[in-house]
């Protein structure tokens, strides 16, 4: 069995390609305005579908809500990119209805990132340390998420 080795929380930082795409967007507010920009319908659309066709039931406003706070923080893994921000959970289900559309996720992260952005969907399972150290993570995108748009990150409330 191989041995999971949990870096210490210091050494922790997402590593950002040297080479990017010449389609990144260099502006931060025009990676905002390309973010907001945008069309998630498509996807919104599926969460709110049931689960026999693959759907999440999610409400239109749930939906609604969590395309928001997934732009905001595909916002600030730009703004604050190499740190690790890890999504709410909720969040990270929005990211992986926008993965599955491969050809899209693509295009934006060519544009957004200048490189595909990877998820690892392992952090925090680790082990304590690593539990520790997602939980540290947390703080941080709490912490950013509210110095950049004055609220924390919520659950979802119906």
């Amino acid at each position: 069995m191989t041995e999971i080795v949990v870096k210490p929380a210091e050494e922790l930082r997402w590593e950002v390609p040297l080479d990017t795409s010449a389609n990144r967007i260099a502006d931060l507010a025009e990676v905002r305005r390309y973010i907001d920009a945008i069309d998630f319908g498509p996807l919104k659309h599926r969460l709110t579908q049931g689960r026999d066709v693959l759907g999440s039931e999610w409400s239109p406003a749930r939906a609604d809500y969590y395309e928001r706070l997934y732009k905001n923080w595909l916002y600030l893994r730009r703004r604050y990119e190499g740190e690790l921000l890890p999504p709410h959970i909720d969040i990270d289900e929005f990211w992986h209805g926008h993965i599955l559309d491969t050809h899209a996720y693509f295009a934006h992260c060519d544009r957004i990132f200048g490189y595909y952005f990877h998820h690892f969907p392992y952090f925090g399972t680790r082990g304590p340390a690593d539990r520790t150290n997602l939980s540290n993570a947390w703080q941080q995108t709490q912490d950013r998420y509210r110095a950049e748009f004055g609220e924390y990150i919520y659950d979802f409330v119906e």
